[in-house]
């Protein structure tokens, strides 16, 4: 009974082990720039990026959406009409530098306030 007990600890000490490993590689994994992409964003690798309208947005929400991200630091101008949005940062961008940004956009301002046709 004894045995059986010491061998279940090494078995569960191994089951942490190598969850914790595992955990601790998962979050160092990096993904090439490229799996960031968004279609909708062109000009990545300028200071200047441009973000496609698929439907036009009320002028109210395009007001709104223009004075969110000229209040971030990172942004030096915002040039905002019914297809696009220019956006000026700081310095030169990847996907990965402005992919939870235009998610967010997205998430708060274009897919919740697109117009129905």
């Amino acid at each position: 009974m004894n045995k059986n007990f010491i061998n279940c600890l090494y078995f569960t000490a191994a089951l942490f082990f190598f969850s914790a490993f595992t955990a601790y590689g998962q979050q160092y994994q990096a993904y090439e720039d490229h799996a960031y992409a968004n279609p909708n964003v062109s000009g990545v690798g300028s200071s200047t990026i441009v973000y496609h309208l698929n439907q036009p947005l009320e002028t109210t929400i395009l007001a709104d959406l223009e004075a969110y991200m000229e209040s971030l630091d990172a942004i030096t101008q915002v040039d905002v009409n019914e297809q696009d949005i220019s956006i000026q940062f700081k310095h030169a961008t990847t996907n990965q530098n402005i992919y939870l940004f235009i998610q967010r956009m997205e998430m708060l301002y274009i897919n919740k306030n697109s117009k129905t046709n």
